[in-house]
């Protein structure tokens, strides 16, 4: 209990300057990667959010297909508490999400602005990367009898729902989703107690899944296995994702990792004042 206490009050303790200067560390080793070391990473990283929408999305399928009556957010709520098995992987597998690198890195470049362009490669780097490993499990999904039926009944619909969002509605969830990943991001690298980081991951990956959020990678392992099938076309996938991408890198910049720097220079300068 002693131990729990102490714990605790480390973590309430550390200041928001010190948690950037930690971001700031990882972020240089981060942007210093070769190219096909974030390829490959990110693809990995694709891949196990992928296995996590899987679990998830079966979960669907079973309740809407045994219940047809209950509706799709029933079906995400339930699904939503296995989903993040798939962050799990990420995280603790130390593989990579697009939308990881809105913090991160992000806080080494504020302090160094000549590595701006290597920011915006990494980004591309890894959000190719993280496309490419959700394309190769939508197409191991999509092999007849690979999965069960109530499967496919799940990316179906949950395609279709995803993809008859106004534009407006689809922009405002992705933001709403880079606001939770770049918290989740902050929260990793600010708590160092593994139970604490667990806990941070779950909350994160439930409310993702189960409010429908518009998260780039996490929508792609779902719309890439179930588009055909959901009877929509690569155009509205492509639109989708222009929309997600785009709306993760608002919420996740501006509205998080602008606030969080900010933060940390005004406790810096009250000190000074002190």
């Amino acid at each position: 209990m002693a131990t729990t206490v102490k714990s605790s009050d480390a973590v309430l303790r550390e200041s928001p300057e010190e948690v950037v200067a930690r971001a700031d560390m990882v972020g240089r080793d981060r942007l210093e990667r070769s190219r096909a070391d974030v390829l490959v990473t990110a693809a990995i990283g694709g891949v196990e959010v992928s296995l996590g929408a899987l679990a998830a999305t079966a979960v669907l399928g079973a309740v809407i297909t045994a219940a047809p009556g209950v509706g799709l957010s029933f079906g995400l709520a339930v699904g939503g508490l296995v989903f993040p098995i798939g962050f799990l992987f990420v995280i603790l597998g130390r593989s990579e999400l697009f939308t990881e690198n809105f913090l991160i890195p992000v806080v080494t470049v504020v302090r160094d602005r000549e590595r701006w362009p290597r920011l915006a490669e990494l980004w591309a780097l890894s959000w190719a990367g993280n496309l490419f490993g959700c394309a190769v499990i939508a197409a191991l999904i999509s092999v007849a009898d690979a999965t069960g039926t109530t499967v496919h009944t799940g990316f179906a619909a949950y395609t279709a729902h995803k993809l008859s969002m106004s534009p407006l509605g689809t922009f405002v969830s992705a933001i709403l989703a880079g606001i939770t990943m770049t918290i989740l991001t902050w929260l990793v690298v600010a708590v160092q107690n593994m139970a604490a980081r667990i806990a941070a991951i779950l909350a994160a990956g439930y409310l993702l899944y189960a409010a429908n959020l518009a998260h780039t990678i996490v929508g792609s392992a779902v719309i890439f296995a179930g588009w055909h099938e959901a009877g929509r076309s690569p155009a509205e996938v492509a639109e989708w994702l222009a929309l997600a991408t785009t709306g993760n890198l608002v919420g996740g910049i501006a509205l998080v990792t602008a606030l969080r720097v900010a933060q940390a220079k005004a406790k810096v300068a009250s000190r000074k004042g002190d």
